[in-house]
């Protein structure tokens, strides 16, 4: 019910966001920073919405919540973003779960995800990596559908990281799984169309956070790359392969003694080591034109090919031999 019994087509702040589900930090911010809205003011100075207002404001809730920017969508008026929701149920009408790669960041959440013994379908984990080096290399050649951060807090700095990895990536979905963070942020997050989740989550969570259609509008631009065609001589198809073992666990093995003396595991632990190496300095290496950036991009799925064949005879080694790590 409006909070004016004088004017029913007029809502203060609080109805507003009852009927919507935003909070009402969330609608101060989107009318002064991105104009979605604008607002009368009773004669005390509180804020009025009319019965359009909270039809918009629902629509961008709606909108929102499946990962497309409040920038890109504050400004369209309500028949478009009418359009706009119906075209998200369209593609969601009676459809299989959609499949979307996956960049895992984090200490402890990208191993879960890759050793998940019931598989990770419809998610493709494609990158999974604790060193921020290795993942921001790793992302900047090739796209991924969903870009997701482990961090301990919740707060702005995450949140710009988490930007500076969409823009990488192209990703059109963020999603930063915390263990501590203010009200204020989570909101925050919401505002720039980031998912946060309260860590410890599952697999099924991530499945959830990750299953609404995006509109292919949604998708940020790469900011690295210039949308040039690639020269043939040096196109490569493919995604970079998830390591499987952390810097602690090259290390382990590196040091390990097995029982017949074999040198093997400290070999193949210093060669896995030494490609992870090359990908990221390949990553950063200057180019002087296109068609040399096009050659470090192959160098660096290339490099990663061989990191993953010897990561697989590390493992096999490992094993053979006993070793923990």
């Amino acid at each position: 019910m409006p909070d004016n019994p004088d004017d029913p087509r007029l809502y203060g702040i609080g109805a507003v966001s009852r009927l919507t589900g935003l909070t009402d930090h969330t609608i101060r911010v989107w009318e002064r920073r991105y104009s979605a809205v604008v607002t009368a003011r009773a004669p005390n100075g509180r804020r009025q919405y009319t019965e359009a207002d909270v039809q918009k404001l629902g629509l961008l809730k709606l909108l929102t919540d499946r990962g497309i920017s409040i920038g890109r969508i504050a400004g369209d008026s309500i028949d478009a973003l009418r359009q706009r929701v119906d075209s998200l149920r369209d593609l969601a009408a009676g459809a299989a779960p959609v499949a979307r790669s996956v960049a895992v960041l984090g200490d402890f959440l990208p191993r879960q995800l890759l050793e998940h013994k019931g598989g990770t379908a419809p998610l493709e984990i494609r990158i999974a990596d604790s060193s921020r080096e290795r993942f921001a290399a790793d992302l900047r050649q090739q796209p991924v559908d969903v870009v997701v951060l482990e961090k301990p807090v919740l707060d702005a700095e995450a949140l710009a990281e988490m930007q500076r990895h969409l823009s990488d990536s192209g990703s059109a979905l963020g999603v930063i799984v915390y263990s501590f963070g203010r009200t204020t942020d989570v909101e925050a997050a919401a505002d720039q169309g980031i998912v946060a989740l309260r860590a410890p989550i599952g697999i099924n969570e991530l499945r959830d956070a990750t299953a609404h259609p995006v509109l292919p509008e949604s998708r940020v631009a790469r900011g690295s790359r210039p949308a040039q065609e690639v020269p043939t001589a040096w196109e490569f198809s493919g995604p970079v392969a998830a390591r499987r073992f952390s810097p602690q666990q090259l290390a382990n093995l590196a040091a390990a003694q097995s029982e017949v003396e074999c040198e093997c595991p400290r070999h193949l632990a210093q060669l896995v080591s030494d490609l992870s190496a090359f990908e990221v300095y390949s990553d950063r290496c200057a180019s002087r034109d296109d068609e040399d950036a096009a050659l470090h991009r192959y160098l660096h799925r290339t490099t990663a090919e061989a990191r993953a064949l010897l990561e697989t005879a590390l493992q096999k080694v490992a094993e053979a031999e006993g070793l923990s790590y």
